[in-house]
């Protein structure tokens, strides 16, 4: 279950909060408050956190949010029961003030709690120190005693989420503004970040269903790239974007594949085919994959392993464009136009040609292993 706990200030508009929701808030359990009105009540919490004049923040507020699932399955008494559960874990006693209320207006049902951290004699029994850390652990605990998803757990699916859209959707995107619209239509919100030196420096994903107006400026919702995954990093969707833009380009300008490798490699990449079965010159050959590399001109700047990116082969063409099939066919066309009729004037010149267009569709791609192989036995010969 997702939830977050802090300790604060709190005014009389945090207890309206509760008991409202848009007027369909539901009283769940309160504590030694003998007043119903909100206004009321804050007075009666705040002369108690009085009685210690050391501890400011003398308000604990936060919710519980159980998943859909779990929300289908939980009565609203269980959820107060698991909410009172968790407070007590964390230090609230019954002889703390609190108010709990059940909101309904959102999708998700969740639930909301404003505690006084000072008992009815002025002892603080709930310590600042990890609060939110301490609260989670705590609805986790209960959690697996009940056999319910934890917010780690919702985490991580939802981390595995965003991380299979986000990879779909950069596949049929050349820049962020294309990638933030195809997020936008597969439910995520993509939030940049920028910087001075390097412009889009960072980016957040945030399921649209997770937003929670009222309480998204203390809890900031979805999770940052970094959060979601390690291994794919800014700059290699912007490196993306830029070989993506670079192919479409040379691939309207090119009438032949090495027309297409030349332009390629003169921006400083280099273009690898790699074919399903063994080559066969001058005949259709179902292509695998295409592999561009960027043409590093000394070993220091040679770009590592990456999500996407093999220091070795490159990029994969077809995992990263939706245009593959585009260059593909300009390869089988370069196969088809290189049979020419036989002719005893031009037979020197058919077969130079041939020669040619063979060599050039000659596969290149060598894999990882073998090229290791081969690095290892040039070093052995030394």
């Amino acid at each position: 279950m997702n939830n977050s706990a802090t300790t604060r200030m709190i005014s009389k508009i945090a207890l309206e909060y509760n008991g409202n929701d848009k007027g369909m808030a539901i009283a769940a359990a309160s504590n030694f408050l003998l007043s119903n009105n909100p206004e009321q009540q804050y007075q009666e919490m705040k002369t108690v956190a009085d009685r210690n004049s050391k501890v400011k923040k003398w308000a604990l507020t936060g919710y519980i949010s159980p998943p859909t699932e779990n929300t289908k399955q939980l009565s609203d008494e269980e959820l107060t029961e698991i909410s009172i559960e968790a407070l007590q874990k964390i230090g609230v006693t019954d002889r703390n003030q609190y108010r709990l209320d059940i909101h309904n207006s959102t999708k998700q049902k969740h639930i909301h709690f404003v505690v006084n951290r000072m008992n009815i004699h002025g002892k603080c029994t709930v310590k600042s120190r990890k609060i939110g850390e301490r609260f989670g652990e705590a609805v986790r605990q209960i959690c697996q005693e009940r056999n319910l998803k934890t917010d780690v757990e919702i985490g991580i699916e939802k981390k595995a989420e965003m991380l299979k859209n986000l990879i779909q959707s950069l596949k049929c995107s050349n820049n962020f503004d294309e990638l933030i619209s195809e997020m936008r239509k597969r439910g995520f919100l993509t939030e940049l970040s920028k910087n001075e030196k390097i412009g889009i420096s960072g980016m957040r994903i945030i399921l649209e269903s997770d937003i929670n107006h009222q309480t998204e400026r203390q809890y900031k919702p979805g999770y940052k790239l970094s959060e979601i995954t390690s291994n794919l990093k800014i700059g290699e969707i912007k490196n993306i974007f830029e070989l993506k833009n670079i192919v479409n380009k040379e691939l309207k300008a090119s009438s032949s594949l090495k027309e297409l490798w030349d332009n390629l490699y003169r921006q400083g990449w280099a273009m690898k085919v790699q074919y399903k079965n063994e080559f066969r010159p001058n005949q259709i050959n179902q292509v695998q994959d295409i592999w561009i590399k960027r043409v590093a001109t000394t070993t220091s700047n040679q770009q590592k392993d990456g999500f996407f990116y093999k220091k070795y082969e490159g990029f994969s063409l077809s995992a990263i464009d939706g245009n593959f099939q585009n260059i593909e066919k300009l390869i089988n066309a370069t196969a088809q136009s290189s049979v020419f009729p036989a002719s005893s004037k031009n037979e020197n010149v058919l077969e130079i040609a041939l020669e040619t267009v063979e060599e050039l569709l000659k596969p290149n791609y060598v894999s990882q292993a073998e090229d290791e192989w081969w690095k290892k036995k040039k070093k052995f010969k030394r």
